[in-house]
């Protein structure tokens, strides 16, 4: 398990390859406001998850992130969170950092690392050296048994 420990703006967060917990998990997608999931479905998403990463402070996940796929050619970045209370001092992008490095050290060629940014996250992105797909077409999501759907 490799750590990178940064001082964020007088927050001792250490970057540590590992996957959340899944209660770690809703948490950090509670504090932000995302949908959130079945406990179970949590965990197998967790389960299936080719490289992840926790920021932590004082034994709490502040942070996180994800990168899904199939292992060789396509990836997908995907659940970088920050909790409100720590977004705005680089923790974002260290996650991000982290990630990019696990993907870059596969010995394969021509691998492809995806995000499908939330609007207006797309500069953050791009500083990170992400750029738009000038040959397809711009992401969409569909969603599946949605609860937000039943309330509207």
């Amino acid at each position: 398990m490799a750590e990178l420990r940064v001082s964020c703006l007088h927050m001792g967060v250490a970057i540590i390859q590992r996957k959340p917990t899944a209660t770690e998990f809703e948490s950090v997608v509670a504090s932000v406001g995302f949908r959130g999931h079945d406990h179970a479905a949590v965990e197998i998403a967790l389960a299936n998850t080719a490289f992840s990463v926790c920021a932590i402070e004082e034994d709490n996940v502040v942070g996180l992130g994800r990168v899904i796929g199939d292992g060789a050619i396509s990836f997908l970045l995907t659940n970088v969170m920050v909790r409100p209370s720590h977004q705005r001092h680089g923790i974002g992008s260290l996650i991000v950092k982290a990630l990019c490095s696990s993907v870059a050290a596969l010995p394969h060629k021509n691998i492809v690392l995806e995000v499908v940014p939330q609007p207006g996250s797309e500069f953050f992105y791009a500083r990170l050296g992400f750029k738009a797909s000038h040959s397809g077409p711009p992401g969409m999501v569909r969603w599946f048994n949605d609860e937000r759907a039943a309330n509207t």
